[in-house]
C-alpha cells in the first residue's frame, strides 16, 4: 500500500517562508495556552496525514475493494456480506470512492486526536512533578504516533484503537476515575464495526478493570458504563445492521471466521519451539520493573498478549509478525512513559534489547523477516517535521492520481467484449475471489455473503452461502476467474479449490451452466435445469490416518461425482491446542489411475460437508467442458500431528449424478 500524500512545490515554498513566523507566533501564543493544549496542537499537526490506496488486482486488493464497495453501495453486513472486517473495514485501505475516502480519513484523523489526548493524559498523570521527564515523554509520544501511523507496514487503525484502549485502561486503574472507563465505550463500538477481532482484543484489554469494578460492587460506574455503551451501540447497530437477525449473523459469522482461521489458514512455522523463549522474555521484560503500574500493565494485558501471539504466529509472513512487533514496541514506549526512575528505565531498556534480539533470531530461524517499518521511522519523522501531511489543498490532485493509478492497475482485469455484452447490466458474482473484476468493468455486483472462497472455513459459513445461492437473490451470472499466481484448481494454503466450500461449489455447478470461456475467464449463467442432483448417501466406512483407502466403486464411470464426508474428531489435546494456539495442517492425497499422487491441504471443519474424491478436477481451460478431471482409485488423509485427533476417521460416501454432459471431461 502506498501512502496517499502528495506535495506541491509552490505550496511548500509558501509554507517554508511562513514557518519562522509560524514558530514565533506559536511560542508567543503558548504563553496563553496550557501545557496540555500546546502539546496536543504540536503533536496533532506534526503527525497529521491522510490515507488513500489505489485499487489493484489480486487476493488482498480484491477484498479491500469489496470493503469500499460495500460501504459505498450500502451493503448490509450479516445479510449481504460476512467477512473478517466489518462495515468500517474500508478504513484499512480507503480507495477512490468519494464516500469511503472521506469517511475513512475523517475517522483516522479523529482516532489520532483521541490517541494524542489519551497519551497527554497518561503523561500528566505519571510525571506530574518531573518537568524534564514530562517533556521527554512528549517526545516518546511523538515517536509512538509516528511508528503507529506507518500505513505501509502497520495495520495502523487496528493499533490506534488498541493503543487507546491500553492507555485508557491504565488511566482508569491508576486514577479510579469512571470517565476513563466510559471513554473506552466508543472505542469498543468503533472496533466492533471495524473488525470483530480487534473488538475482542479491546475487550480483553479491559477485562481486569471489568472484574475489579464488579468485584468492588461499584454499581454506579457499571450503570454509567453500560448506559454509554448502549447509547452508542444501539443507533449504530440499527443503522448498519437494520435488525437483530443481521446483527446476530455478523457476530456469529465473525466467530466462525475466527474459529476456522486457526485451522484452515494456519501454517507450520519452522522452529516454532523458539517462540516459547520469546514469549517468556516478553513477559519478564515488562514484569521485572520496580514500578507497580508496569507490573499491573503486563499482568492485566495477559489475555490481550495471548490473542496477539496467537494471531501473529498462526501464519508465517511479515504482515503478521509486524503486528506482534508493533504491539511489543507500543508496550515498550508506554512503559517508558510510565517509568520515572533512571535506574528503572536503563534496566528496562537492557532487557528490551535482549527481547528484540530474540525476536530477530526467531524470525531468522522461522525463515521470516521483520517488516522494515523501523527503518522508516526516520523518514516519517523528517516528513512530519516538513509538514508534508498538511498539503490538504491538493485533495483533488490526489483523487485524480488515485483514479489514474486505479484504472492502470485494474486494466489487467478487463473482460473481453463478448463477455461484457453478455452480462450487460445483469447481476453478477465472481468465483473464487477476484472481486477486483467488478471494479475494473463496472459490473452490477450481487455477491454471495462469504464472497471469497478461501474464507469459507466452516459448515455454518458454507451453509449461509448455500441459502443465498438457492434463493431469488442469487445473481444471474457467475464469472469464474482465477489469476495464474497459483495452479488452476489450487486455493490458498495449497488447498483444493473444489474442497474450499463444498456446498457452495455444488450449488454453482447445479444452478449454473457454462456459456463461454475466453482468455481463461469462464462465464456461467443461471439455468432452471439442474446440471447435477443433490448428493445421495450410499455407504459408510472407517479408515486410519496415513492409510490408503480404495474407492469402492467403478472410478471409470463418469456419470457421477463421488464425494466423501470426512469426519475428523479432535481429542482433548487437539481441542486445547486449537484454542490456545492453532491447529497443524491436515492433508489429503489422491492417487490417480496412473499411480500419480496429488496432494492438497484439507480444511477439517468443512470436510464433513463432502470432500471431492473422483473424478478429480485438474484444469479449467477446455472450450467445450467446464471441468477437466482424472479418475482417482484411492486416497488417504494425513497430518503432521495426528496425536491431536481420534485414530479413526469416519467416511460417508455420497454420489452426485451428472446430467449436463458439458460439465466434466474425464481424461
Amino acid at each position: 500500500m502506498k501512502k496517499g500524500i502528495f506535495s506541491s512545490i509552490g505550496n511548500q515554498r509558501i509554507l517554508s517562508s511562513l514557518r519562522p513566523r509560524f514558530i514565533a507566533s506559536t511560542i508567543r501564543d503558548n504563553l496563553k495556552l496550557s501545557e496540555g493544549a500546546f502539546a496536543f496542537l504540536v503533536l496533532f499537526f506534526l503527525t497529521f496525514s491522510t490515507l488513500s490506496v489505489p485499487f489493484s488486482v489480486g487476493l488482498d486488493p480484491s477484498w479491500q475493494f469489496a470493503m469500499n464497495y460495500a460501504f459505498e453501495h450500502g451493503l448490509i453486513f450479516g445479510k449481504d456480506i460476512i467477512f473478517t472486517y466489518g462495515p468500517l473495514g474500508f478504513i484499512l485501505a480507503p480507495g477512490p470512492m468519494q464516500k469511503s475516502l472521506i469517511w475513512a480519513n475523517a475517522m483516522l484523523i479523529i482516532s489520532t486526536a483521541c490517541l494524542i489526548l489519551s497519551l497527554i493524559a497518561l503523561i500528566k498523570e505519571t510525571s506530574k512533578d518531573n518537568t524534564s521527564k514530562r517533556y521527554i515523554n512528549y517526545i516518546i509520544a511523538y515517536i509512538l504516533i509516528i511508528l503507529i501511523k506507518d500505513y505501509l507496514h502497520v495495520k495502523s487503525f487496528d493499533i490506534v484503537l488498541l493503543s487507546i484502549s491500553i492507555i485508557l485502561s491504565i488511566l482508569y486503574h491508576s486514577t479510579k476515575k469512571p470517565i476513563y472507563l466510559c471513554l473506552s465505550a466508543p472505542i469498543l463500538a468503533v472496533s466492533f464495526l471495524y473488525k470483530f477481532g480487534v473488538f475482542v482484543m479491546c475487550v480483553s484489554i479491559n477485562l481486569y478493570n471489568y472484574y475489579k469494578t464488579a468485584k468492588n460492587r461499584k454499581y454506579k460506574i457499571i450503570t454509567a458504563y453500560l448506559s454509554v455503551l448502549i447509547c452508542i451501540f444501539l443507533p449504530v447497530c440499527i443503522y448498519f445492521f437494520r435488525n437483530l437477525e443481521n446483527l446476530y449473523n455478523y457476530v456469529r459469522g465473525s466467530y466462525e471466521l475466527s474459529y476456522g482461521y486457526f485451522s484452515a489458514i494456519s501454517s507450520g512455522i519452522h522452529n516454532n519451539i523458539l517462540a516459547l523463549p520469546l514469549i517468556i522474555m516478553l513477559f519478564f521484560t515488562f514484569y521485572l520493573t520496580k514500578n507497580k503500574l508496569t507490573k499491573w500493565l503486563i499482568l492485566s494485558g495477559a489475555p490481550f498478549l495471548w490473542l496477539t501471539i496467537k494471531y501473529s504466529l498462526c501464519v508465517e509472513g511479515p504482515w503478521f509478525m509486524s503486528f506482534l512487533a508493533i504491539t511489543i514496541l507500543v508496550y515498550a514506549l508506554i512503559t517508558l512513559i510510565i517509568l520515572c526512575e533512571k535506574e528503572d528505565i536503563f534496566s528496562f531498556l537492557k532487557r528490551f534489547a535482549i527481547l528484540w534480539f530474540i525476536l530477530i533470531i526467531f524470525n531468522i530461524s522461522a525463515e521470516m523477516t521483520l517488516p522494515s517499518f523501523t527503518s522508516n521511522i526516520s523518514k516519517n519523522i523528517i516528513d512530519s517535521l516538513d509538514f508534508k501531511g498538511l498539503n490538504i489543498t491538493v485533495i483533488q490532485s490526489q483523487m485524480n492520481y488515485l483514479k489514474y493509478q486505479t484504472a492502470k492497475n485494474l486494466s489487467e482485469d478487463s473482460l473481453p467484449i463478448s463477455i461484457l455484452e453478455k452480462v450487460a447490466n445483469s447481476t453478477v458474482d465472481v468465483y473464487p475471489w477476484e472481486t477486483s473484476v467488478i471494479g475494473a468493468n463496472n459490473l452490477n455486483w450481487d455477491p454471495r455473503p462469504i464472497f471469497q472462497s478461501y474464507t469459507d472455513y466452516t459448515p455454518w459459513l458454507d451453509n449461509f452461502n448455500n441459502k443465498f445461492l438457492n434463493s431469488d437473490r442469487s445473481p444471474e451470472y457467475y464469472l469464474w476467474f482465477k489469476r495464474k499466481t497459483r495452479p488452476e484448481i489450487t486455493s490458498l494454503r495449497s488447498r483444493m479449490l473444489f474442497n474450499d466450500d463444498p456446498l457452495t461449489i455444488l450449488d454453482i455447478l447445479r444452478n449454473y451452466q457454462m456459456v463461454m470461456r475466453e482468455n481463461e475467464i469462464t462465464l456461467l449463467k443461471k439455468n432452471p435445469e439442474s446440471s447435477i442432483n443433490n448428493p445421495k448417501t450410499i455407504d459408510k466406512t472407517n479408515t486410519k490416518w496415513d492409510t490408503w483407502l480404495k474407492i469402492p466403486y467403478n472410478y471409470k464411470d463418469t456419470s457421477f461425482i463421488l464425494l466423501a464426508r470426512v469426519s475428523i474428531k479432535r481429542n482433548m489435546l487437539g481441542i486445547i491446542t486449537r484454542f490456545l494456539y492453532k491447529e497443524e495442517p491436515i492433508f489429503i492425497e489422491y492417487k490417480d489411475i496412473e499411480g500419480k499422487v496429488h496432494k492438497y491441504r484439507l480444511s477439517p471443519d468443512n470436510a464433513i460437508d463432502g470432500v471431492w474424491i473422483t473424478p478429480l478436477p485438474v484444469s479449467l481451460n477446455d472450450k467445450e467442458y467446464f471441468i477437466t478431471a482424472i479418475p482417482i482409485k484411492e486416497f488417504k488423509v494425513l497430518s503432521s500431528n495426528p496425536y491431536c485427533y481420534e485414530p479413526d476417521i469416519t467416511i460417508t460416501w455420497e454420489k452426485v449424478e451428472v446430467f449436463n454432459k458439458r460439465l466434466i471431461k474425464v481424461l
